[in-house]
């Protein structure tokens, strides 16, 4: 005797289901595809250019801002993007705190 092996035979019933979910499945594809061959290239060596301004006695955010912000600039502006480039919690600083002020400024 020979032994046959039986295969099962699928009938598509719904033919408009089956090729929505083979485009569903396809477009899956290619989406995942598209997100891990992208070519973005991030670094993490990336370095922000800038300068370092030496807090000297008397001076205050409001006027390192002003006096490096550039013309027409909004110095309420400044003082917030140098306390977010230096992570600063407040406002405060003290004679020889280092201020980086960010080089596109300049």
């Amino acid at each position: 005797m020979i032994n046959k092996i039986s295969r099962k035979k699928y009938r598509i019933v719904n033919k408009f289901r089956f090729f929505t979910f083979i485009l569903f499945l396809i477009i899956l594809i290619v989406c995942i595809l598209v997100i891990f061959t992208s070519n973005r290239a991030y670094s993490s060596i990336y370095e922000e250019k800038y300068i370092e301004v030496e807090v000297e006695q008397g001076d205050t955010l409001w006027c390192i801002a002003k006096k490096y912000m550039p013309k027409g600039y909004d110095v309420r502006k400044m003082v917030f993007e140098l306390r977010e480039f230096n992570n600063m919690q407040d406002v405060r600083i003290y004679p020889g705190d280092i201020i980086r002020i960010p080089d596109k400024y300049n």
